[in-house]
């Protein structure tokens, strides 16, 4: 349970975590404008040209952390107009599988998963 004085500081995260996730676009549109001639997205792999495409990242790497098949901390995420790439290392084919399904519980209108099966140990 939080006390007074944590749930202020909780509540003082998110309210900081809100007003940087509303002002991320400003800052980006800001930055592309700055090279010559170059979009942002050409020069960038993993940025996020619309707020879809966001949306989804958002929504697979919250169906990766809350599987318990996955670990989400091994696995990165692009999205490009709906389409999921998967990258980084699974444990073994179950997670390798687990994580396309929860690619596409996250709202991915296609995944391709480049996910490598490392054994830990």
């Amino acid at each position: 349970m939080h006390t007074r004085k944590t749930q202020g500081k909780v509540l003082a995260g998110f309210v900081i975590a809100g007003a940087l996730v509303l002002t991320l676009p400003l800052l980006s549109q800001a930055q592309e404008k700055s090279f010559a001639g170059k979009s942002q997205s050409s020069l960038d792999p993993h940025y996020i040209e619309s707020k879809h495409d966001l949306r989804i990242k958002l929504d697979v790497k919250w169906e990766l952390s809350m599987s318990p098949y996955v670990d989400a901390d091994h696995i990165r995420v692009i999205v490009r107009d709906g389409v999921v790439t998967l990258r980084g290392s699974v444990e073994d084919q179950s997670a390798f599988d687990a994580a396309t399904a929860n690619a596409l519980e996250g709202g991915a209108k296609k995944v391709v998963n480049l996910l490598t099966i490392e054994k830990k140990g």
